[in-house]
């Protein structure tokens, strides 16, 4: 069984998946203006299939990325190579958020997708902040989102398996079909969520992790981690944040 995103069928199907699951164009249209703004290198964390990445170069902007998952990461380069854009193997690479190396510092690090919850630990968590603060200019941006938890969402279990959606294979026009189930640990603040994809012919299963986190909890792991000038937002808009805000949007500097 494979875990978080580290399967075919997710290379194949993120696309459609991220347009149903997402704050879609929203989401695109913030980490595009920011880094923007800010100008100089940008690094996205878990750049996937480069929903984002491919907006934000072909943007200007010179960013790098990287991702876990080697299937999310073909998808790119032959993405790339329809886009025609060459090179791109210096831009991208396959590493894990919590000790990723690079020889530069950037001006810009994010990470979009609320990727930085498949961080499952405390210590995970840390280490994955102190790295980015490492790795930023001094007067450099961390900008990301996450969901905001909520109590009555997050005491709910799901046993069973639910549909999410109809999707379609992209090389073969296949369907594929999408289920999952739910199983929360309050005490360590982690949802277990088991996937399952079938298709006329097989079934198959990946498991993911995500870890919730609230905001006074994560204002002290920023400033654990080195951050000093800290934003929370309630959306993608900048608006402040209250008690029925869907995301937190953060951005943290290091002075």
């Amino acid at each position: 069984m494979n875990y978080n995103y580290e399967d075919n069928f997710w290379a194949l199907i993120y696309e459609q998946y991220d347009q149903l699951s997402g704050c879609g164009i929203q989401e695109l249209n913030f980490y595009l203006n920011e880094v923007k703004e800010i100008k100089g290198k940008c690094l996205e964390i878990g750049c996937g299939t480069g929903i984002k990445f491919f907006q934000i170069l072909q943007n200007g902007v010179d960013i790098f990325g990287f991702d876990i998952s080697k299937e999310m990461l073909e998808v790119l380069e032959e993405k790339a190579k329809q886009l025609k854009i060459s090179n791109i193997s210096k831009r991208i690479s396959k590493q894990n958020m919590i000790d990723f190396k690079y020889s530069c510092k950037f001006d810009s690090i994010i990470i979009p997708n609320r990727t930085f919850l498949h961080n499952v630990s405390q210590k995970e968590q840390l280490d994955t902040l102190k790295n980015i603060h490492k790795h930023l200019t001094d007067s450099g941006k961390l900008i990301l989102n996450f969901f905001q938890p909520k109590l009555n969402v997050l005491i709910n279990e799901m046993e069973q398996f639910k549909q999410f959606a109809n999707l379609t294979n992209p090389q073969t026009n296949e369907p594929i079909s999408l289920y999952f189930k739910e199983k929360k640990d309050i005490l360590n603040q982690i949802i277990n969520i088991e996937w399952k994809f079938k298709t006329p012919n097989e079934e198959s299963l990946t498991q993911m992790k995500v870890k919730w986190i609230y905001k006074s909890e994560f204002e002290l792991l920023l400033k654990l981690a080195g951050f000093k000038t800290i934003e929370v937002f309630g959306d993608f808009d900048k608006n402040k944040l209250k008690t029925d805000s869907r995301e937190l949007v953060w951005i943290a500097r290091k002075t």
